[in-house]
Order: structure tokens, then sequence, then C-alpha cells
């Protein structure tokens, strides 16, 4: 079997042994992906300090033809998006970011959009981590998975969500919600994943006990 190629960012990490762990990746090329990085947590593995949390990587995998699980063959780290772990908000921003993106799609189902749309929301959280733009983000997201809420016109948060949709990343970064708006407006977003994705991401209660700012 040859060995195959993408550009991932780590959603999640899981030790299985003493030595190795499952990785969960979203990725340009195939969506989202499990493999296994046997050995990645032993002090001399090559992969070790490659894999953690919000890393853009090279990856190289062979894929199983059993189940769903593929073996890492090799990474090669591009983004260690350090930033990210300067404090507890950027973490949980972060977090919650990585978490929707897992939960939203279903594996090995490419979506390019969405990987571009998870990079740029993680550089953007390396600077700055406000309310506005996980909402808009979530909005984004939805979209692109092809879940596209249709807000009432009427009321003020649902006229708020009706424009985060539509606007782009630049102006979302210029977007400012009073704290009143974002617990609406969150609490509006979470009933519909909660309706119609069926889950709704367990980091969310790490990232709504954040305070309001940037």
């Amino acid at each position: 079997m040859e060995l195959e190629r993408a550009e991932a960012i780590v959603l999640r990490t899981q030790p299985v042994t003493e030595s190795s762990l499952i990785v969960t990746w979203f990725t340009r090329e195939f969506g989202k992906l499990k493999t296994m990085a046997k050995g990645a947590r032993r002090p001399k593995s090559p992969v070790r300090g490659k894999i953690d949390l919000f890393y853009v990587d090279e990856i190289v995998f062979l894929r199983s033809r059993r189940s769903d699980l593929h073996l890492l063959h090799d990474c090669y780290l591009e983004n260690p998006h350090v930033k990210l772990r300067e404090s507890v908000r950027k973490l949980a921003a972060a977090s919650y970011a990585c978490e929707l993106v897992e939960i939203a799609t279903e594996p090995e189902d490419a979506s390019p959009k969405i990987f571009e749309l998870l990079c740029e929301v993680l550089d953007v959280l390396e600077r700055r981590s406000d309310d506005a733009l996980l909402i808009w983000f979530e909005l984004q997201l939805l979209a692109a998975a092809g879940w596209k809420p249709k807000w009432s016109a009427s009321g003020n948060t649902s006229k708020l969500l009706g424009s985060l949709a539509t606007t782009s990343l630049a102006e979302a970064q210029r977007v400012r919600l009073s704290e009143a708006q974002v617990v609406e407006a969150r609490q509006m977003v979470a009933r519909f994943w909660d309706a119609y994705i069926g889950k709704v991401p367990r980091s969310q209660k790490l990232w709504v006990s954040q305070k309001i700012g940037h």
C-alpha cells in the first residue's frame, strides 16, 4: 500500500497505551480522519513535539483497509500556534473552534473550505479571542457543513446573526457586542446545534466561563 500525504490540523489526541496516541485530524485533502501514532509518547520518538492540539502538520500515513483508524508514518510541523497557549481564554476559544469542526463533520468527507476556515480562525485567535469572532465562525462552519439556519427577520439578535452569517472575517473582527447580545446569540446558536446536529460541544462551558473581552 502507498503512503498518503495531507495537510492537517490536530483536533484531538487520545492516549491509548503508555507510548501511543490516537490523533484526530482535520485535513485539507481528506477531511476528518484518525491515525494511530505508535510510539509518539516516547522521548525519542521522531514525531514527539510535532503533535499537539491546534498544530498544523504535513502528515504521512498508511491507510487501513479494515477500519477508519489509519497508521501515522511521519509528520512535519508547519505551525504550532504557540500563542494560543498564552492564556486560558485563547486556549478555550481554540478548543471550542476545533471541537465544533469535529462534531459538524463526517469522517473522511473532504472540505477544503472548512480546513481553510479553521486555519484562518486559529490564526486570528492567536491575536484576539472575542465572542463575535467565535459566533461568526460557528455560522460560517454551519454553512460550510451544509446547514444554513434561517434567522428570523424580526428581533435584534436574529438580525445580528443574519448579518454575521454574511460578513467577511475582516469585517467580523470589527464587530463589537454587548454582554447581553453575546448571551442571547450564544443561546440561539446553541439551540440550533442541539436541534440539528444533536450535540453541543463540551468545550462550550469552558468558553462561556471566560469573561467577554479581547
